[in-house]
């Protein structure tokens, strides 16, 4: 069966942290979220226990992963390893729209 997901048409809710997000995928072996941030927008540094992948869908901004930082645009996939503090910060002029990966799903426990 062919599952087809349009992000502008799933409703935007807030996440723990009052980021807006659209939860696309919620299954065991992946979770999908589409993130926007508006012009100057900012997800504080944290940790997540799984690998994470932030595909840039729109706009522009920069990305802190442990001590390092890079300037990043859409079309950009950006890799997170489990445990290493991570942040994103939308540019001055630009929200961010990112496409967040992660894997194995965090809110899904593993048989």
């Amino acid at each position: 069966m062919v599952e087809v997901i349009r992000p502008s048409e799933v409703p935007t809710s807030k996440n723990p942290r009052g980021e807006e997000v659209r939860f696309l995928v919620d299954r065991e072996p992946v979770s999908v979220v589409m993130l926007t941030l508006p012009p100057e927008g900012r997800v504080p540094m944290h940790k997540t226990p799984v690998d994470v992948l932030f595909y840039v869908s729109a706009g522009e901004g920069e990305v802190h992963i442990g001590d390092e930082s890079a300037r990043v645009r859409m079309g950009d996939i950006i890799v997170s390893p489990a445990e290493i503090p991570h942040g994103l910060n939308a540019s001055e002029n630009s929200k961010l729209e990112v496409l967040i990966i992660k894997t194995p799903n965090p809110r899904k426990p593993t048989a």
